[in-house]
């Protein structure tokens, strides 16, 4: 009985800056933030391969929420991790992602944050979002 496989590429300590905040101080300038990300892959190709074009480009990845965290201002931690994993499920094309965001200095001593984990939705489900006048990732 053959097992299906399962690659996840994983990427720890993802350190930028992002506007996001609710009080004033927050908006004033960008604040840093750490990201974990687990994503799986939708095939196994580049096991056999070996070429970049197979898999995700992790670089572009990163270059991409970088984007996100400072041009898309947003208010709340649960908000921006919506919206990156939004990003990495529909413009990536990955099926499934698991995503922490940390903000590193919200208060003195402690660090907030979220942990989402999405799966990319059938076209129906999207469909449904659609008629729901729901948000639908772009």
């Amino acid at each position: 009985m053959s097992v299906p496989f399962r690659n996840r590429i994983v990427l720890r300590r993802v350190a930028m800056d992002a506007r996001i905040g609710v009080y004033a101080w927050e908006k004033a300038a960008p604040q840093p933030i750490v990201l974990d990300l687990e994503f799986d892959l939708p095939h196994d190709d580049a096991c056999f391969s070996d070429d970049l074009e197979d898999t995700i480009d992790y670089a572009a990845v990163i270059e991409r929420l970088r984007t996100i965290a400072l041009t898309r201002p947003h208010r709340l931690v649960e908000a921006m991790a919506q919206t990156m994993a939004d990003v990495l499920l529909h413009e990536f094309r990955l099926p499934r992602v698991r995503l922490e965001l940390m903000k590193l200095a919200p208060y003195p001593g402690a660090e907030v944050g979220i942990v989402v984990e999405r799966e990319r939705l059938p076209e129906h489900a999207e469909h449904r979002r659609r008629t729901a006048n729901l948000p639908v990732p772009a």
